[in-house]
């Protein structure tokens, strides 16, 4: 079963998750320990039973198909759309196998009678016993839409035909399941507006169809990516039901005093079709939808969490939703309203974020801008953002679902994963402890990354988030021996002047160290970390001059302003229309523009001022600036602190008095040689204590290089476009260890294709080529070389 949606519970986690039944027609016990199942016959050793499974004589054993990886917990689940399932010996040999179609909730697939040739479907089901002539099933095919769902520039008729000439074919329009008093096809149906049309086929003796969805778009005109969301309106808006409205069924909390019925973690079964900018339709699946978010619930509209599970025929969504990413499936993503940044500019918490993702390793959400429909009609802008949670660390970190601490601090400290016990222990240990002290500093650096810790402070500090640190954290560890805490960034709202409490000239520095904070933003339990760790010169010295390291690079003002120019261009088009469906958004000052220069003129005054808040906080006499650069930007790079420094021959302003590291690491095929200017040293790696201006230049050469090793590299490698800023054209080096097919392309920041680069065959060797960029607008892009299984990218930074 495939859709165990209230069979059958499992006992061990209390889960109606997937499941099937092997059945024992020999009179003697059978011991599964060491054989094979698997959903994917091609690999007949997925899931390996390593402990004792036993199937009585003439008896039955469940096997629970809902990815824990245990016991008869298997590591895969199965899909309702269909699949195949295999069971193989501990030898290799194939025992059984089942092709499945599609299966509707709670019905079953098996054998009659048991252990027979002949398959039918059951319902009820009954696991454990045996499948019963009484309960074999029957369920009509889905219809058929004679015209593909997609865009059209003027009216057009579709007709519903089955294959079954003796069923009754009934649709609607308004997104409702038909049912038998739904209006009967007859006569083609006229499309001369947006219209989403849902159609089932019906006879008697036989279950109702599955329904068939499709949206039309007549004479759309939006830039954007398109979901159309398609459901029965009473799952949005009935009093009783409805999780998009007020109703007469809610509770309490998200900041509402009153109950509310979108406070309920009600979900409701959906239709999503999803439409890339080119306008090709890219899935149409199902999935249930909850509305997503806290205090923005309040809002008209509201944030969408949506969850793919077997019930719904789909376990997981297989598709790109961020094409520069590997990432190709996702359990969860959410379209988001933008929460507390709707009333200002849609983007603000994505540009934080896309920022942050140029030049640090911190866990973030991806984000791309999209429009929704709901039930054909104009929802507005809603971001792609992914869904943190368990899985979404599986996805980018490996970690086992199952093994992972996530914590979560909102005005409150909740555990969405695991427990709160190693957290607690953590909080004990610094509270009770002099972190001056070495050893107790050394134990620190082993329950947390630090340099991830300084990081995630850094970008939190300079953003000048007004709605933390006593709310929007969460930090999650692995469940093992030697794993760390790491901190991942969401919910930016209130940074880069988009709160009272976030604006060029606050003291975020202060709010993060404050020992006698309000319980909102900053009570002390929430600054603790950050305040104990400052004891501790080593941390307080890099802290210092990490912070001025990415002031320099990851928040310099010509990378800022670029990058907000290129994401309200991209949605810049569907401000007006998104500002006439929903006239409460975007209302938090004059006009659109002038709120996304709020952002600009917080990048262009937020350095000086939170420099001064540093020199007062820790007593420093002031600033240095250090002109730094490579003699040829192609042979290495140069870090600070362990941020790069991405402008070649730049001025960058540090902390006077304070040690600061520098680093010279040479690209491949190439050697580091020496330093010249203030200082001349051949240690690539070293520490320097600046108290004035001066010059600093790293030296690079190539190194001697193999002849065999030139012309047949070992490994891909996509190297680093130089020069980067450029303006108007850069050269992109790249390596290939074997001849075959190639692709590389260049993507706008949210993922719109807009450059071919490459697309074809290519020897084995070093490439290179030069891009003139003269005919794309200024920002942020992404290079993405595809070769074989390898994929790698790089973001190249253009400026005019």
């Amino acid at each position: 079963m495939a859709a165990n949606s209230s069979t059958i519970k499992d006992p061990d986690y209390n889960d109606y998750a997937d499941w099937v039944e092997l059945y024992n027609p020999g009179d003697t016990l059978v011991n599964l320990k060491n054989h094979f199942i698997t959903d994917n016959l091609n690999n007949p050793q997925k899931y390996r039973f390593l402990t004792d499974v036993f199937v009585p004589a003439g008896g039955y054993v469940i096997i629970w198909t809902d990815d824990r990886n245990t016991g008869p917990h298997t590591n895969f689940k199965l899909s309702a759309s269909g699949e195949s399932i295999g069971l193989f010996s501990p030898a290799g040999s194939l025992i059984d196998t089942l092709t499945f179609g599609e299966q509707s909730d709670d019905i079953s697939r098996g054998r009659f009678p048991d252990a027979a040739n002949n398959w039918f479907y059951f319902s009820p089901a009954s696991p454990g016993s045996p499948n019963l002539e009484i309960h074999i099933y029957n369920r009509l095919s889905q219809p058929t839409l004679s015209l593909q769902p997609g865009f059209y520039n003027s009216p057009v008729s579709v007709l519903i035909s089955h294959p079954d000439s003796s069923v009754t074919l009934r649709f609607t329009t308004d997104g409702s399941t038909p049912t038998e008093n739904s209006p009967v096809f007859s006569a083609p149906i006229n499309v001369d507006s947006t219209t989403v049309i849902r159609s089932a086929a019906f006879k008697s003796g036989f279950l109702q169809s599955s329904s068939v969805t499709a949206s039309y778009f007549i004479n759309e005109s939006t830039l954007l990516p398109v979901f159309s969301l398609v459901t029965d309106p009473v799952n949005f808006f009935s009093d009783t039901s409805g999780i998009y409205v007020a109703g007469t069924n809610g509770i309490i909390g998200n900041c509402s005093t009153v109950p509310r019925n979108w406070n309920q973690d009600w979900e409701r079964p959906v239709d999503i079709q999803f439409f890339e900018k080119d306008r090709n339709l890219a899935f149409s699946v199902s999935s249930g939808v909850q509305i997503f978010g806290g205090c923005s619930r309040l809002y008209a509209q509201k944030s969408l969490a949506f969850y793919f599970r077997g019930v719904y025929g789909y376990g997981k969504l297989n598709y790109k939703l961020f094409p520069w990413q590997p990432l190709n499936e996702y359990n969860n993503f959410v379209l988001r309203s933008s929460a507390q940044d709707w009333w200002r500019t849609m983007f603000r918490d994505g540009m934080v974020q896309t920022l942050i993702g140029m030049n640090t390793n911190l866990a973030r959400q991806n984000y791309r801008p999209s429009v929704l429909f709901l039930n054909g009609h104009y929802w507005g802008i809603h971001n792609i953002r992914e869904k943190i949670n368990e899985h979404f660390l599986h996805e980018h970190y490996g970690v086992n679902e199952d093994s992972v601490d996530l914590v979560e601090i909102s005005k409150g400290i909740t555990a969405n994963n695991g427990d709160l016990i190693a957290y607690n222990n953590m909080i004990d240990f610094f509270t009770n402890n002099d972190l001056s002290l070495p050893a107790n500093f050394d134990y620190a650096k082993s329950i947390i990354d630090i340099d991830d810790f300084i990081d995630y402070n850094c970008v939190q500090i300079y953003s000048a988030n007004g709605d933390w640190p006593g709310a929007n954290v969460k930090l999650w560890r692995e469940r093992k021996p030697g794993s760390k805490w790491r901190w991942i960034l969401y919910d930016l709202d209130f940074t880069f002047g988009g709160n009272a409490q976030g604006l060029y000239n606050t003291n975020t520095l202060a709010q993060a160290t404050a020992t006698n904070g309000p319980e909102w933003p900053n009570p002390p339990w929430s600054t603790l970390i950050l305040r104990k760790l400052l004891e501790n010169s080593s941390f307080r010295n890099e802290f210092i001059q990490r912070f001025a390291a990415h002031v320099n690079t990851t928040f310099r003002f010509t990378t800022v302003n670029n990058l907000i120019d290129s994401l309200a261009q991209q949605i810049a088009d569907e401000i007006p229309r998104h500002k006439a469906r929903w006239p409460q958004s975007i209302s938090m000052g004059s006009v659109w523009t002038t709120n996304v220069k709020v952002m600009r003129d917080f990048a262009y005054q937020r350095a000086d001022a939170i420099r001064g808040f540093f020199n007062s906080k820790f007593s420093i006499p002031g600033v240095c600036s250090l002109f730094i650069g490579r003699n040829n930007p192609l042979y290495g790079k140069i870090f600070t602190n362990s941020v790069e420094i991405k402008f070649n021959d730049s001025t960058n302003i540090y902390f006077k008095n304070i040690p600061l590291r520098l680093k010279a690491e040479p690209n491949p095929g190439y050697r580091f040689v020496r330093w010249e200017g203030v200082f001349s040293n051949a240690v690539p790696e070293l520490t320097i204590t600046p108290s004035g201006n001066g010059t600093i230049r790293a030296i690079f050469e190539p190194a001697p290089t193999d002849i065999h090793d030139e012309i047949h590299p070992a490994v891909f490698r996509l190297s680093q476009n130089y020069p980067n800023p450029f303006n108007p054209g850069t050269t992109i080096d790249y390596q290939l260890p074997g001849a075959g097919f190639v692709s590389l392309k260049l993507f706008d920041i949210i993922g719109n294709e807009v450059a071919v680069l490459v697309n074809g065959h290519q020897n084995a060797g070093p490439h290179s080529l030069y891009f003139d960029a003269g005919n794309l607008a200024a920002g942020v892009y992404l290079c993405r070389l595809q070769a074989g299984g390898f994929v790698s990218t790089r973001k190249m930074i253009l400026l005019k």
